[in-house]
């Protein structure tokens, strides 16, 4: 089986990325079209998701049609390469509908030992996160590092909420035993935006529940690759914090207040 090397993993990722993320500037322009819900009715999708997650799936097809895709709108493919791509088209789909400035396009390809390479691409700001296995993470041609906070009392930490009501409701008592322990809690709506962020050093952690691997894989790789740490937990409840990613100094303090903070409730 020939090797596919990182670097050419995320040739193709960015390529696909700013194919799509021209798509979905272009579609912006018109009145929403094809617009449900998946899981509840904050949980949407668009035609903008599916027509983006086609355009990714096609580049990568073109030439990787033996790797297996993942993706979030169901157009993925089984492979038998070895390599799998997990594509999220469109993370921040409210945020795009309403008009929001903050939703990404995000694509994670990975191999038999994990991640590989991994892009989060910001069209409106024209902000392009990338990483690949050992080489660190970017932003454009800048070299990305966390950020070195090292008191959790003073950490900026991002969050996000999930679909379900109930689970909503959970996570807002979280939220209530978290925020006064650090510096604030945004919540801004893009789970691959918010881990680049971290990436970049924008905030100091991040938490949130999600599971799926297409909504954080891309992301948790840049924090890696950009020096942080993730640690992936597998909570007793669907509400609790999966993915803690943060500077390498308030790691351990973070993921203790949010062990705290669920036994609390």
């Amino acid at each position: 089986m020939k090797i596919y090397r990182a670097a050419e993993a995320r040739a193709l990722a960015i390529e696909a990325a700013r194919q799509a993320g021209a798509l979905l500037l272009e579609l912006r322009r018109s009145p929403a079209a094809g617009i449900r819900s998946k899981s509840s009715a904050t949980d949407l999708v668009s035609e903008a998701d599916e027509r983006a997650e086609a355009a990714i799936v096609a580049a990568i097809r073109s030439k990787r049609p033996d790797d297996a895709i993942v993706a979030e709108e169901g157009s993925g493919a089984q492979g038998t390469s070895g390599v799998s791509w997990y594509v999220d088209p469109l993370d921040g789909t409210i945020n795009y509908l309403y008009g929001i400035p903050h939703w990404s396009v995000s694509i994670c390809c990975a191999d038999t030992d994990g991640a590989l390479a991994a892009v989060v691409f910001d069209p409106l700001r024209d902000e392009l996160f990338s990483a690949a296995r050992g080489g660190g993470a970017e932003l454009g041609a800048q070299r990305l590092r966390v950020s070195e906070k090292q008191d959790l009392a003073s950490a900026l930490v991002a969050t996000g909420f999930g679909y379900v009501a109930a689970q909503r409701v959970v996570q807002g008592r979280i939220i209530a035993n978290v925020i006064g322990e650090v510096r604030d809690v945004r919540r801004f709506g893009s789970a691959a935006l918010d881990l680049s962020y971290v990436a970049a050093g924008r905030y100091d952690g991040y938490f949130e529940s999600v599971e799926k691997p297409w909504d954080w894989m891309a992301g948790a790789m840049l924090v890696r690759e950009a020096g942080g740490r993730v640690t992936e937990l597998q909570p007793t409840d669907s509400a609790f914090p999966r993915i803690i990613a943060s500077g390498p100094y308030v790691h351990d303090d973070l993921l203790g207040l949010l062990i705290r903070a669920t036994e609390r409730l």
